[in-house]
């Protein structure tokens, strides 16, 4: 059975991504509130930014649904709205391929998506002048049926 992944490990994972994506720029992940922190502070766009959402357990595996945001800063004139929208779409799109291409390992799936990940677009989301989507996606992982990793004496 494959080891059991932690959320750590899915943050790092998607990082990766982000990481040797040549579109992005930077990535971050947390709450919310911390998204309009991390955009207003952040000068590296496009963004990518990872929300968790909820935790599920059931019957040898786990469901991590998260919130990932792709955002560009628009210029004043917002003349590149559009390019913004449909740049920020693909890597959404991206991430979705290579989670489902790179989420396993040697047969054994690490990273499986469930379901059909739905994108939304967004704008005006943070205090300043960001535009992209956001899309959320249920991760499921394996979750170990035995209790030799609980940590007891």
């Amino acid at each position: 059975m494959a080891n059991q992944k932690s959320y750590n490990q899915l943050i790092d994972f998607i990082n990766d991504f982000a990481n040797n994506h040549l579109q992005i720029k930077s990535f971050g992940e947390g709450f919310r509130p911390t998204l309009n922190t991390y955009v207003t502070e952040n000068q590296n766009f496009p963004i990518l930014f990872v929300e968790p959402l909820s935790h599920t357990m059931n019957n040898w595996v786990q469901q991590f649904r998260i919130r990932v945001y792709c955002l560009d800063a628009l210029n004043k004139d917002i003349t590149n709205r559009r390019d913004v929208i449909s740049d920020c779409l693909q890597i959404l799109n991206d991430l979705y391929k290579y989670i489902i291409n790179n989420g396993s390992t040697l047969g054994q799936n690490e990273f499986n998506v469930v379901g059909t990940p739905t994108s939304f677009p967004s704008s005006n989301i943070t205090p300043e002048f960001f535009s992209g989507w956001f899309a959320e996606y249920v991760i499921e992982v394996t979750l170990n049926d035995r209790d030799c990793d609980i940590p007891l004496n």
